[in-house]
């Protein structure tokens, strides 16, 4: 998925430029005290806040926040929180609403962070923190990695349609969605995603990881590879059939067992 990552790059950069055009930089949106903050585009200043609104393009690029409630991701906002050495610390849940963008996390090889110097390989690594849920409902993008999630996470419906279009809200990259070595508290639910890829891979979940009714245009997509799941893996209905594709991956630990498209997926 390297090839979107560029194009997300690349759609950073005009964020930035919108931040700057309507006023809001790291110093008109410095944290004082633990007080609400709604960003409306731009980036996102270091410190602490109650809770956070994310109305518009904005970017977690300053340094690390700290939001003791939880963050909301707005019809239509964008938050890209995938830069080393600023990292997301949220005491509650995260909800992404319907039309809504989450980038959240990077790492060396799997998402290079966007300010890492080698975007070949990469050197930076994020230690983002959900002490609740991760919750969305209708998303066009949920990009997660190196992220520990308390609770659950839970991606009902959205995607952009079973297509591998360019999206207006990300300026030229298709949708797609991905779990990838993330540490999961309780369950994990992916259901109802139709959009150009999906991925659940390299993730340690103490719950039961439900994938059910995905349908992605991509034939390599729907790779659920190399997971280590405490509780049980149900698989039913997804297009293409979950597999390991093209990623490189190996096959599933799972202490229950797997139901469905998913029991070829397990290791013995």
């Amino acid at each position: 998925m390297k090839r979107i990552q560029f194009v997300l790059l690349s759609f950073l950069a005009a964020t930035m430029l919108l931040g700057a055009s309507v006023g809001i930089n790291s110093t008109s949106a410095r944290a004082a005290g633990a007080a609400p903050y709604t960003c409306a585009g731009g980036s996102i200043a270091p410190g602490t806040y109650s809770s956070l609104t994310v109305a518009g393009p904005c970017a977690l690029d300053s340094g690390s926040v700290t939001v003791q409630h939880g963050v909301t991701i707005l019809s239509g906002g964008e938050l890209f929180a995938a830069f080393g050495g600023s990292d997301l610390t949220v005491g509650q849940n995260v909800n992404v609403q319907p039309n809504g963008v989450l980038v959240l996390g990077c790492e060396p090889e799997a998402f290079i962070c966007f300010n890492d110097p080698d975007q070949d390989v990469g050197t930076l690594m994020t230690h983002d923190v959900i002490g609740g849920n991760l919750i969305a409902d209708g998303a066009l993008a949920v990009i997660v990695h190196k992220t520990a999630i308390h609770g659950n996470a839970i991606v009902s419906g959205g995607g952009g349609g079973v297509n591998c279009d360019p999206q207006p809200i990300l300026q030229g990259s298709p949708a797609y969605a991905t779990f990838e070595d993330n540490v999961i508290g309780r369950n994990a639910v992916i259901t109802n995603w139709d959009s150009c890829w999906l991925g659940f891979i390299r993730n340690t979940v103490s719950g039961n990881v439900n994938f059910q009714q995905n349908v992605t245009f991509d034939p390599d997509a729907n790779e659920v590879v190399s997971n280590v799941i405490s509780g049980k893996l149900n698989c039913s209905a997804n297009s293409p059939a979950p597999q390991i594709g093209d990623s490189g991956g190996s096959l599933n630990t799972v202490s229950r067992g797997a139901t469905g498209q998913c029991v070829p997926l397990v290791a013995p």
